[in-house]
């Protein structure tokens, strides 16, 4: 059972680390398209951030045990 919560933990980790990775990259290069500066637009990033720690920490688990159950782990 412990070692079962530590996986839990793991994969939300990795993906809130993921999800805040992917949705500041994505916020990053939308502002620098848009010909904005960084620190003009820090805070939406920063939301943007946020939110993908949130979405990425939720949705972690559910991804690695989707991901599992395809490969027959």
């Amino acid at each position: 059972m412990n070692n079962e919560r530590n996986h839990t933990v793991r994969d939300t980790l990795r993906g809130a680390v993921g999800g805040a990775g992917l949705f500041g990259a994505v916020a990053v290069i939308q502002a620098l398209r848009a010909g904005m500066g960084l620190g003009q637009v820090t805070q939406p990033i920063l939301v943007f951030i946020l939110i993908g720690l949130t979405v990425g920490g939720l949705a972690g688990p559910l991804i690695v045990q989707a991901i599992q159950r395809h490969r027959g782990r």
